[in-house]
């Protein structure tokens, strides 16, 4: 049995730290965190802003990419408080809860994000429609072709094949005219993010992981003092304590313990189990 529960921010930040600390807001909700005796949070958060400062200034074409999960909204907001125009994009797919696609139009409109979605299907979906969000519809002849021919689910029985008809392909269009992209990628999410650095370059194109210090904590952080509402998946709470931590295709994305791992969660009884989707492992250009 799942129970919605009001997320207790201040139960959260409580189990960040032992220290003090205060925030202001100045007229852009930029924000000012003083911790005693050390301010480790806030010279991350600095050292993000001037990875993407220097990243723009570097890559005349660069977006930020958006899940619409909790890093990438960090990472979105950083990323406009530095530059308000950098465009965003999504990548979603036939799989995502209703939810991601009603959150996605929402903050669209709250932060004024100009979101351009890419996904693989038949037609674009009634949602985006309506809401007017730019969407570039690619055809699912191959994802079509390969699900008829499996016996089971495809994101069962093949899921790195789902993965890269769904998300790798779709990605590969939107970054094909970029210098560079950034991400929500962090170091502390799982077994296979363990080695990422915070500039990579795969094949001329340079992938920028401002917040990959992050911890799970500090995200849910940022988030609750710049006044960004959550996604409202992170907000279900099991009877026996088990939350949605990494956000994926609802087909995909379990809810587990505090003690596991952010990914363990995703594509659970399956050969990939806490993997990669491939966006962040394979060439994209």
């Amino acid at each position: 049995m799942v129970l919605k529960v009001s997320y207790s921010f201040h139960l959260l930040i409580e189990r960040l730290t032992n220290c003090l600390y205060k925030s202001a807001y100045n007229m852009n909700q930029e924000i000012d965190l003083r911790f005693e005796p050390i301010d480790l949070f806030y010279s991350k958060l600095e050292h993000a802003k001037d990875l993407i400062r220097d990243s723009i200034k570097q890559f005349p074409k660069i977006a930020v990419a958006c899940s619409f999960g909790k890093d990438s909204m960090v990472v979105v907001d950083i990323a406009r408080k530095v530059d308000f125009h950098i465009p965003i994009f999504a990548i979603m797919t036939i799989h995502k809860p209703k939810e991601t696609f009603e959150y996605l139009i929402k903050m669209n409109e709250l932060m004024h994000l100009n979101v351009k979605v890419y996904i693989v299907a038949d037609q674009i979906p009634r949602i985006l429609k309506d809401a007017n969000i730019e969407t570039v519809l690619l055809p699912a002849d191959e994802y079509n072709r390969e699900s008829a021919i499996c016996r089971k689910e495809i994101y069962v029985e093949k899921p790195d094949l789902c993965c890269d008809l769904l998300k790798v392909h779709p990605t590969r269009v939107a970054v094909k005219d970029l210098d560079a992209w950034c991400c929500g990628l962090r170091n502390t999410e799982g077994r296979t993010r363990l080695d990422y650095e915070e500039i990579e370059n795969k094949g001329g194109l340079y992938k920028i992981n401002p917040i990959l210090t992050f911890t799970e904590e500090e995200v849910f952080q940022y988030l609750h003092n710049n006044g960004i509402p959550l996604h409202p998946w992170y907000e279900f709470e099991f009877e026996d304590g088990r939350r949605y931590r990494s956000l994926g295709c609802a087909t995909c994305t379990k809810p587990i313990y505090p003690e596991q791992l952010e990914r363990e969660g995703r594509w659970i009884n399956t050969s990939k189990c806490g993997g990669e989707c491939g966006i962040h492992t394979k060439y994209l250009k």
